[in-house]
């Protein structure tokens, strides 16, 4: 179980390495938009960690599942030799399945509430009005 938190850990680690790497390089991300008036780099900031969110739910969903199947496999594989296997493989699909449960859910959730209270999910930020000139 050790492994698998650490390779989870890892993944997790090296995919948000990959994100930072992917904005340095690009400039996808700026913090100065309006060159930091009105709120210009709060502006930034909020589309930087939208970004982030929007991409960590279906990736964080995908690992629950690719380690629900991983267990699976160890189940059916290993649960014939002992007995330990096979909790530890009903233990760890238990535990996918709360995880891809709550995650889902809580998805859910926040689509019902953006529609219920009329707020658009999805898409980015309004686009940032520089004040006119009077």
């Amino acid at each position: 179980m050790k492994k698998i938190s650490s390779f989870l850990l890892t993944m997790f680690a090296g995919t948000m390495v990959a994100f930072a790497q992917f904005s340095i390089t690009t400039g996808s991300w700026s913090l100065s938009v309006g060159g930091g008036a009105n709120g210009g780099q709060l502006y930034g900031l909020l589309n930087m960690v939208q970004t982030i969110v929007e991409r960590l739910v279906p990736l964080m969903i995908g690992i629950a599942v690719v380690a629900f199947f991983w267990y699976l496999v160890v189940f059916i594989s290993k649960g014939e030799e002992s007995a330990d296997k096979r909790k530890v493989g009903l233990q760890g699909m238990g535990y996918s399945l709360i995880a891809i449960f709550v995650m889902v859910s809580i998805w859910g959730i926040m689509v019902f509430l953006s529609n219920v209270l009329g707020v658009g999910i999805g898409g980015g930020l309004p686009p940032l009005e520089m004040p006119k000139a009077f």
